[in-house]
């Protein structure tokens, strides 16, 4: 190969890069532990126009104590937006999250009072709320006091905080403006359950996460801890409070998977857009060492989207032979993201996950598992659906 060859193939195998698999979503503010899915389904039918639907989950939320549940229904309450104006009850769910120590809520119930459309409480006046807000680095209340303590204008100037996206006609009829809400990161991932009590996914998904939920096919939401992680090689543990709340564990393959063999992956790519249920999908072996020869993973023909990451790499007896991890992409020259390369993904070995897992405490109770059993594929994904879990990090 000529000097001129060698350059240019190293000009592309420079603009391919490795794209995690983690599906980035960015919800309201921030969402309590164990409903996060719900209130996002209430910003998915608000953001639809559905506004009925949305109050609808939002109330049911709000009277649970979520804030911004709180927050929101408040608002749609204030500007009458898709059901009955009502101040009374905007006021009520604004304090409620104001006194919840949020500051989108201070901030709305301040303009609220200011407005006289509330009433304030003894030693909670519209400036102290507009204070509060402030102190939290809310930034429209510190504009909000700055213009006060500068020019002595009402605080009524101010704007309402208001979802993403969206304005809203106040009482007085003037246009408030936009004011974005701040907005916490959210990746959703796959995640599957082992003997030892544990469910295995990616690193990259909790990575930086302070709040780590797993949803069963059921709907129901189980809290979740990080127990141990390892960024190299994208594995992380995750241990809930009981261990037998979860589904069958996958049994992981004592043999590894050779070229050419049929696997296949069940995981929650796109739950934006193709919804929550479980995604098939197959294909093979198409090396069995990863990129740059990596000879701790393997490549894989199996189509992936973002929100497969972490799910397992199933052989034809229904055993885990490695955990999705990343797809092939090539940079684009604008800087945008890269766009992935069809067909070529990549999935951490199940030897690899087993080394990692004689580093992880012992959990007192294992939980049992589905035995493996040669079958045809609609067999073997109607067996081990059940077991693969949504995992949500904020």
């Amino acid at each position: 190969m000529s000097l001129t060859e060698r350059r240019s193939l190293r000009r592309c195998l420079q603009r391919l890069v490795l794209a995690v698999l983690s599906m980035p979503l960015a919800l309201h503010a921030h969402a309590e532990t164990g409903t996060s899915m719900q209130f996002s389904d209430g910003w998915n039918a608000y953001e639809a126009g559905d506004y009925q639907s949305a109050a609808a989950i939002w109330t049911r939320l709000a009277e649970q104590g979520h804030v911004n549940a709180q927050v929101n229904l408040g608002f749609m309450y204030d500007h009458g937006t898709g059901i009955r104006q009502d101040h009374q009850l905007a006021a009520r769910w604004y304090r409620a999250a104001a006194f919840r120590n949020s500051a989108v809520g201070q901030y709305n119930l301040s303009l609220l009072i200011t407005e006289g459309h509330a009433t304030p409480l003894v030693g909670h006046s519209a400036h102290d709320w507009m204070e509060r807000a402030a102190a939290q680095g809310f930034e429209d209340a510190q504009r909000a006091l700055s213009r006060q303590d500068t020019h002595g204008d009402d605080i009524a100037e101010a704007h309402a905080a208001t979802p993403p996206e969206l304005s809203a006609k106040d009482p007085r009829g003037s246009e408030r403006t936009k004011t974005p809400m701040v907005r916490v990161p959210v990746s959703i991932g796959t995640a599957w359950p082992i003997a030892a009590g544990y469910a295995v996914t990616n690193h990259h998904i909790i990575d930086g996460k302070r709040e780590v939920t797993l949803i069963n096919q059921d709907g129901d939401e189980l809290l979740a801890e990080v127990i141990a992680g390892d960024a190299a090689h994208d594995i992380a543990f995750l241990r809930v409070t009981n261990p037998s709340r979860l589904p069958p564990a996958l049994p992981l393959s004592p043999d590894s998977a050779p070229l050419g063999a049929s696997v296949f992956t069940i995981g929650f790519p796109r739950i934006d857009v193709m919804g929550k249920s479980p995604k098939l999908s197959h294909g093979i072996v198409s090396a069995v060492n990863g990129l740059r020869d990596d000879p701790r993973r393997y490549q894989i023909s199996v189509p992936i989207q973002k929100g497969n990451s972490g799910g397992p790499l199933l052989n034809m007896r229904g055993e885990v032979v490695g955990m999705v991890t990343t797809m092939l992409g090539e940079r684009s020259p604008d800087g945008s993201p890269p766009r992935p390369i069809p067909n070529i993904g990549y999935a951490l070995k199940t030897d690899v996950i087993r080394q990692f897992l004689t580093q992880v405490p012992r959990h007192s109770t294992n939980i049992g598992e589905l035995r493996p059993a040669d079958g045809a594929l609609e067999d073997l994904a109607n067996r081990v659906k059940d077991s693969v879990l949504i995992v949500m990090a904020e």
